[in-house]
């Protein structure tokens, strides 16, 4: 009686696990038919066609549906299994390891329905990657008040709203877990963008904008967000680098001018520089004007002495006026001054004020004003701060030429052994610079002794002259032949040294003569001329 009580427990444990599989297979076949039914009522309801995306989409909801009713599938099967495994264990009917195991089916049935959930849901988040965007709507670049570069950007979250709802909006009989996904409401809360990390690089991907990073800690739906940034550096093109959720993007834009400035500005590399008599001085101008209409202005300069004639050039062209406009928006400008060698006396060493102006036609008829009226060097400081224009403030020192020069009428002498040499000559001041603490310095030949006269002159004026006086004497061995020696002077004008041109000299020795051997040769020589004349005139009287 036991064994049959038995066999008809199993039999009908298994009829009922038929029923169930029977059952499973049926609901499984209703939830497809339902999703079916469910898409095309949602994509009825908007009246949009079905895209690329919106199928891929799809496809992947279903095959994470199909996957999900599979694990459940599997975890009623073994959840039946176990049931009649615990039953039959009662009973005796099976041993303790076959429970152990069916059970333990069931559990792993029970984490592989968990993890189809998850991928069920993460199927569905990942939904938003495509359809969550963030758009540059501005990025203009303007000079503050302060003049420093300034970036404006404006960021709009223009998520696919279509998109996501044919992904994501769902019935409640489908998941409970999740219903609450299947109003337009919830979703639009999926689509708010948090902690978006923006940035402004080069195109080394190197920051160029201060602060470095900024966040916006939520963008939603629909809405923009404003940011402001220093540029580090004048740029025309940006990277925009935008971090959020599991994005990096970089949006290399164009940068709009934005009007803002109504003056240019000016930057001189050099303001103040000095400058030899004679000689042509340059200041480079950087000239920034952003402008969305053509702007032209004047150039012209004040407070510049008469005698120091002055021009504009761009690209070695002379210019008297510039235009900005939304292509053009910088210059690169010379400003040069030419030092005449008849300048001023007072002038010299003397540090000249000065300002280069970029201004419109009317503010340039009232800087000419000024300057009919006071003259162009001498216009009040006062009254030129009340122009509001654009202007640099530049410094000129005019330095005085300092020249030294060694005057010789004579470069060649003559003499004999152990005979003293005099020689002259003249230092001539012949720059526009004082000299001081001059000294002539000769470079005598080997076994000459030389003695200068005056050896060091404390003071030059220009165009002073004075005469120095050298002794050479050759040593006791000197043979004969010629010698050569160097004269040069050097003095000093401030800090700077000025050395004369070095002036060469040549001195022959030539050898001693003996008197009484000369006499004797001279009366020699007369008596054979006396002797001549006298036998001559006998033998023409024959």
């Amino acid at each position: 009686m036991r064994k049959r009580e038995n066999t008809n427990g199993v039999g009908s444990g298994s009829g009922d696990r038929s029923d169930r599989r029977r059952c499973q297979c049926l609901w499984l076949i209703v939830v497809l038919l339902w999703m079916t039914l469910c898409h095309t009522t949602v994509l009825g309801r908007s009246g949009a066609l079905r895209t690329r995306t919106t199928i891929l989409n799809d496809l992947s909801l279903r095959l994470a549906l199909v996957a999900l009713g599979h694990m459940r599938e599997a975890f009623d099967r073994t959840e039946s299994e176990a049931e009649e495994a615990q039953h039959f264990f009662d009973r005796s009917i099976i041993s303790k390891k076959e429970l152990h195991e069916s059970i333990s089916r069931h559990a792993q049935a029970t984490h592989r329905l968990e993890e189809a959930k998850i991928q069920l849901e993460e199927t569905q988040l990942g939904f938003l990657d495509n359809a969550t965007h963030i758009t540059i709507l501005e990025a203009k670049k303007y000079r503050d008040p302060e003049g420093r570069r300034m970036l404006d950007i404006v960021l709009r979250n223009t998520s696919n709203m279509s998109l996501a709802e044919t992904a994501l909006v769902r019935e409640e009989s489908l998941e409970q877990d999740n219903a609450v996904w299947q109003t337009p409401e919830a979703i639009r809360a999926l689509l708010d963008i948090e902690n978006i990390i923006v940035s402004i690089v080069d195109k080394g991907s190197i920051s160029v904008g201060k602060p470095y990073e900024q966040i916006v800690h939520i963008l939603p739906y629909g809405q923009e967000a404003k940011l402001t940034f220093i540029l580090l550096t004048d740029i025309d093109h940006a990277g925009v680098r935008l971090q959020y959720l599991n994005k990096n993007i970089i949006e290399t834009i164009c940068l709009e001018n934005d009007s803002l400035q109504t003056r240019p500005t000016v930057v001189a590399s050099q303001f103040s520089v000095e400058g030899a008599l004679g000689s042509d001085i340059d200041y480079p101008l950087d000239l920034e004007m952003l402008v969305t209409t053509d702007q032209s202005f004047s150039l012209t300069a004040t407070n510049l002495p008469a005698q120091i004639p002055y021009s504009f050039a761009e690209q070695g062209s002379r210019v008297s006026s510039i235009r900005f406009s939304e292509e053009v928006s910088k210059h690169s400008l010379n400003f040069r001054v030419s030092i005449p060698n008849n300048l001023t006396e007072t002038l010299i060493d003397e540090a000249i004020e000065f300002q280069v102006w970029i201004v419109t036609p009317t503010q340039l008829e009232v800087l000419n004003q000024h300057k009919r009226q006071q003259g162009p060097d001498s216009i009040p400081m006062d009254e030129l701060n009340l122009i509001n224009a654009a202007r640099v403030d530049l410094v000129l020192t005019p330095r005085g030429k300092g020249r030294l020069e060694i005057f010789m009428h004579n470069a060649y002498f003559e003499t004999h052994p152990r005979e003293t040499v005099g020689l002259k000559a003249d230092l001539h001041n012949a720059g526009t610079l004082t000299l001081y603490n001059i000294v002539p310095e000769f470079s005598a030949p080997l076994r000459w002794a030389a003695i200068i006269e005056p050896r060091q002159i404390d003071k030059m004026l220009p165009n002073e002259k004075t005469s120095i006086t050298i002794h050479l004497e050759p040593n006791h061995d000197v043979g004969v032949g010629e010698y050569e020696a160097h004269l040069n002077a050097r003095g000093q004008s401030g800090s700077q040294v000025i050395e004369a041109l070095r002036k060469r000299l040549i001195v022959r020795v030539n050898a001693k003569t003996s008197l009484t051997a000369t006499s004797i040769l001279v009366a020699g020589l007369l008596s054979i001329m006396i002797g001549i004349v006298f036998f001559g005139g006998k033998l023409s009287r024959r």
